[in-house]
């Protein structure tokens, strides 16, 4: 007789379980995005680029996340890529159109991040690199910065941080095909 009234009870707690919206399983949960295509294989070799990458966050506590883009040498004329990042699972993503519009005109962008589940979590500033001599690559570097609603910053505070964490880095980039040397 326990047992029937011991199965009774678990049979009586998995079916309010199934119907009760708190215990609603991942299936139910809504899909996931599509992943970002890869369109390039990084090298076997770790490069100067993704060691940036790993100095700078572990310097910068204050960041959420880097990324580095470019078209690769070699590449089809049409790919620009993550080359570096702070989650390198991601490199060989395919880059953004807004990655891509700093790529190609070497202009600055800041990105609130407005209207996504990110706005007043993070903000991006998307900043064209330079070589040792100070003259632009085609390179670009995406600095997410940690923001909170209540901090009274906004999207143009996070410029001159920006600026100063990619010129930090000029005098180690010798040129454009040093981001993707064999780091040392």
């Amino acid at each position: 007789m326990k047992s029937l009234k011991q199965l009774a009870l678990v049979t009586a707690v998995a079916a309010a379980a199934a119907f009760n919206p708190i215990y609603a399983s991942a299936a139910d949960a809504a899909p996931m995005p599509a992943p970002t295509p890869k369109n390039w294989t990084a090298p076997s070799h770790k490069m100067l680029s993704q060691v940036l990458v790993d100095e700078l966050m572990a310097k910068h506590p204050e960041l959420m996340s880097i990324t580095m883009h470019a078209h690769p040498p070699g590449a089809p004329a049409d790919v620009y890529t993550m080359i570096a990042g702070s989650f390198p699972d991601r490199i060989g993503n395919q880059s953004s159109p807004g990655d891509v519009i700093t790529l190609k005109k070497g202009v600055s962008q800041i990105e609130s991040k407005w209207g996504t589940p990110d706005y007043q979590k993070k903000v991006s500033a998307v900043m064209p690199l330079k070589d040792a001599s100070g003259k632009y690559i085609p390179a670009a570097m995406v600095i997410a910065f940690k923001t909170s609603p209540g901090s009274g910053m906004i999207d143009t505070d996070f410029l001159k941080p920006a600026i100063s964490i990619r010129d930090g880095l000029q005098k180690r980039i010798g040129s454009f095909d040093t981001l993707f040397e064999p780091a040392k």
